[in-house]
């Protein structure tokens, strides 16, 4: 691996991280969206903590339709005392980063945040809608009703999202789709009045570029609510250990 110029310092690490170049047939994993690494992309050697240029500068807070009671905190590891988070969206487990309301319990893969609403795939001829939540669907608010993925025919958790054609009764998981490529939500380039909050399809800023008061007040926000999920964790190691020792002296 090579090394470049002009560092950068993310919130998520407290290394500067390096501007870095892949040897050849190299391959690491980027951190924010633990996909393969491609260039261009940051790093700290010391500590094999690497992400894509783009991850670098993805919003640290998101206002997403799935969830409309608060707006969601990208957050780089899960704040659970079990180490890991599950996602809302799809069910399955997230051990980096994720998009979290620390009020709701609410998380969401970075990849799964960023779905299309819409989506067309081979195996139908019309458009699929993304639903977040097939109970309050009909005839799926029906608590007897069974939900079939029309691609795999395996029955879907009605708590998780779908694409779905109300036409025709047709949907599916989302891993049965293949939507084209990883998309991450990105901000408005430095200037535009941004506050920080994901505008899908703007163009996102460098490394290095510097932050607008309001960025840089959305980013206060953010770590303010980061530190309220670093107490909810002392407190509920706190608590296990105080049940441990119960359980210990217990007569």
């Amino acid at each position: 691996m090579r090394v470049e110029h002009q560092n950068y310092q993310h919130f998520s690490h407290h290394h500067l991280l390096i501007p870095l170049k892949l040897d050849e047939g190299e391959q690491i994993h980027c951190k924010t969206c633990e996909t393969l690494i491609f260039e261009p992309f940051h790093g700290c050697l010391q500590c094999n903590h690497y992400l894509h240029d783009h991850c670098i500068n993805i919003p640290r807070s998101l206002e997403h339709p799935s969830h409309l009671s608060h707006p969601l905190t990208l957050i780089p590891f899960p704040t659970y005392s079990n180490g890991f988070y599950s996602c809302n969206a799809c069910g399955s487990e997230g051990h980096s980063f994720s998009y979290s309301c620390a009020h709701c319990q609410f998380d969401l893969h970075l990849h799964c945040a960023s779905l299309q609403t819409t989506l067309i795939v081979d195996e139908h001829p019309h458009e699929l809608k993304l639903i977040f939540d097939l109970n309050q669907q009909t005839p799926f608010n029906d608590k007897n009703v069974v939900f079939g993925c029309d691609v795999c025919g395996v029955a879907v958790d009605k708590r998780q999202w779908v694409y779905y054609c109300a036409g025709c009764d047709f949907g599916t998981h989302l891993k049965c789709v293949k939507p084209p490529g990883l998309r991450l939500p990105v901000t408005e380039a430095a200037g535009s009045g941004s506050s920080g909050g994901a505008v899908a399809g703007q163009q996102s800023e460098t490394p290095g570029e510097a932050a607008n008061p309001l960025k840089e007040a959305v980013n206060e926000m953010t770590e303010n609510q980061l530190s309220l999920m670093r107490l909810q964790i002392q407190m509920n190691r706190a608590e296990m250990i105080s049940r441990l020792a119960t359980w210990n002296y217990r007569p």
